[in-house]
């Protein structure tokens, strides 16, 4: 069934109106008629089976029929402190952890980033990135837009995992590898988890101290050193296994 997310309407009111580009979509690509089922998503982990009710190409109203909770959403809120890669490889990255469950990416300036902080060009990749998210959270048939958040500096994210459970994946952590973190958990479901993938060069050491000083426990990802393109989504597969095995 085809799935979106709400533009307008209220729930109380028994119905939605749907706008923009969707409306475009409903009306001319797939060819939906009134009468015909669809899927709209609050958002915020809602599913209502809706039927079209009105149409008249700029807008579709639909009726709403039944609420459910959305079934797809990870039962940890995941988030994602990824630094920031160039070229279209965050892209990349923030399609793949939507689909793979991030419920939260906070793109990082890291020491060895390749791309340097710019206020003006920041704000626009993180209008990109929330379309890219929301277009990959509407194909995966996620119930949460995850969120994107502007880029912080590595110390900012340093304060604000403070108290939190966190990880570093680190190529040089000899220590632990994720699967022995994750065992630590037991049979006992986190409600949060944040973690953190460097840039294509890596972490520094002093930048792997500072993180383990905030509370974040370096981790390997095993014996292969993966880009920073794959590891998020290496890391967000073995969370899924770990946590999701009772969905």
């Amino acid at each position: 069934m085809p799935r979106f997310f709400l533009s307008s309407g209220n729930a109380d009111l028994g119905f939605f109106t749907i706008e923009g580009e969707d409306a475009h979509h409903i009306s001319y690509s797939l060819r939906m008629r009134e009468g015909e089922s669809l899927t709209v998503c609050d958002g915020e982990g809602t599913d209502y089976r809706c039927r079209i009710s009105r149409m008249d190409g700029r807008t579709v109203t639909v009726e709403i029929e039944e609420s459910t909770p959305s079934q797809t959403e990870s039962p940890v809120q995941i988030r994602l402190y990824q630094s920031v890669a160039k070229g279209d490889k965050m892209d990349y990255i923030v399609q793949k952890a939507v689909e793979l469950g991030v419920s939260e990416i906070l793109p990082v300036y890291s020491e060895r980033c390749v791309v340097r902080p710019d206020s003006s060009g920041d704000v626009k990749r993180i209008v990109r990135l929330g379309r890219i998210a929301q277009e990959a959270a509407k194909q995966c048939g996620r119930g949460k837009i995850p969120r994107i958040g502007l880029p912080v500096r590595f110390s900012e994210a340093m304060d604000q995992i403070k108290g939190q459970n966190a990880f570093i994946c680190y190529e040089k952590a000899d220590t632990l590898s994720l699967r022995q973190y994750l065992e630590s958990f037991s049979d006992e479901c986190p409600r949060q988890l944040c973690f953190f993938i460097g840039p294509e060069g890596g972490y520094s050491e002093e930048e792997v101290k500072a993180a383990s000083d905030a509370g974040a426990v370096p981790v390997t990802l095993g014996a292969r050193i993966l880009r920073c393109e794959t590891a998020s989504g290496y890391v967000l597969s073995c969370l899924s296994y770990a946590f999701e095995r009772q969905l």
